[in-house]
């Protein structure tokens, strides 16, 4: 992929990729990458049954409900942007040796102006 500088970008997805590695090099490279990937995931073992929780809280208030609460489109649509903003802020944050090169305008994406 070339961007609009002319500048290539190798973009590469693997389905199955290769973990072992050969060299000291290469086992750097795929640690930084692995170590990057999780962090930018930001997930823990406590996240994983902190969610579990919020989950089965959320099912049993549900039972507990005859009535659904329904929530506007506006507010959906500026929940989803506070979302987005307050993802985007941990990302460029937490991005390791990644650099972000979509959206190129972090702002413009969230609110659908280019």
């Amino acid at each position: 992929m070339i961007d609009e500088k002319l500048k290539p970008w190798l973009i590469e997805i693997n389905h199955l990729p290769s973990f072992a590695a050969d060299t000291p090099l290469d086992t750097k490279i795929k640690k930084d990458v692995v170590t990057d990937a999780f962090r930018m995931l930001n997930v823990s073992i406590q996240d994983k049954i902190d969610y579990k929780n919020k989950k089965k809280a959320e099912i049993d208030q549900k039972a507990l409900r005859s009535k659904k609460i329904k929530t506007s489109f506006q507010e959906r649509q500026k929940l989803f942007e506070q979302a987005q903003i307050k993802r985007d802020e941990w990302e460029t944050k937490n991005m390791g040796k990644y650099e972000r090169i979509f959206p190129v305008e972090v702002m413009s994406y969230i609110t659908g102006f280019i």
